[in-house]
């Protein structure tokens, strides 16, 4: 009888296990579903110029690492990468508040930045400075690393302004109506003469990249195309230098898989489990008659 107590909660912790790891990857999977829509071309510091034709760029950003961030009425100072944008962010980062264009005075920090500053990471309408300028925090990001992002100034002249040519770090693409993976990036490489670096959010989000599949099975040469692609995926993912924002992006990844892993393991032990009890009825069947 107390076997069989012991095996009943084995098979309940296990159940519990599994549908515990499933929900959460679920849950996790679907609030990154539009950041899916984005690619992110890795320039480097380098100069960019907005050309006609480019509607699939949804902006640019530049990142300055290691400024200085204070919090309001507390007396400690961190330092923490500043992300300058040029765009509205509003859909991605698993869609955590929204920073809109105009909005030069708010600002969306790190779940880690807003804890070191403020030893919370429930902050939303405190205020940071950094460079001797004060924004009022919109949001808060779940991410280990720390930074922060903030609107490029238009046309006053400030630290983070923007011109219409400008130094930047990366691009940020919107590939819902793309035509095939790499699509945008290589046009936008073609046309600002950069190389090729680019990562969809996809590809840290997904178990699978996203990657076109042949008309046809026998189609060898696209098996070996995709192959290729695939590993250059794979050795990205690993050793890429990767920036602040595709670091984030990584960690959600590892975040994901873990959520996955533990769901096959727990399924795999629970299937065992299952097996075993089976086993059991059926001897148990046979003895008693």
């Amino acid at each position: 009888m107390r076997k069989f107590v012991i095996g009943i909660f084995v098979g309940i912790a296990l159940l519990w296990l599994f549908i515990w790891n499933v929900v959460n990857e679920i849950y996790m999977s679907g609030g990154y579903g539009v950041d899916r829509n984005y690619a992110f071309v890795t320039t480097g510091q380098t100069m960019y110029t907005r050309m006609k034709d480019e509607d699939y760029v949804k902006g640019t950003y530049r990142i300055y690492p290691g400024e200085t961030v204070g919090g309001d009425a507390v007396y400690k100072k961190v330092q923490s990468d500043i992300v300058v944008v040029d765009f509205a962010v509003e859909d991605m980062f698993w869609g955590a508040g929204a920073l809109r264009r105009n909005d030069a005075a708010g600002c969306i920090i790190s779940g880690e930045l807003s804890y070191t500053l403020f030893g919370s990471r429930h902050t939303t309408g405190s205020v940071v400075t950094v460079l001797e300028k004060e924004y009022v925090i919109r949001s808060v990001i779940d991410s280990e690393e720390s930074f922060m992002i903030v609107q490029a100034e238009q046309g006053h002249g400030g630290d983070w302004e923007f011109a219409d040519s400008k130094i930047i770090d990366g691009m940020v693409l919107d590939i819902s109506d793309e035509n095939y993976r790499g699509e945008y990036a290589e046009e936008a490489a073609v046309h600002h003469g950069y190389g090729s670096s680019f990562y969809y959010a996809s590809d840290y989000l997904d178990i699978l990249p996203d990657i076109n599949l042949p008309s046809k099975w026998s189609d060898f040469d696209f098996w070996s195309d995709a192959s290729d692609e695939l590993e250059a995926i794979h050795e990205r993912r690993l050793y890429s230098d990767k920036d602040v924002l595709e670091i984030f992006y990584h960690r959600c990844g590892q975040q994901l898989n873990m959520y996955r892993q533990r769901s096959a393991i727990s399924a795999l032990l629970l299937s065992g489990w299952c097996v075993m009890v089976l086993v059991n009825i059926r001897k148990n069947s046979k003895k008693s008659a």
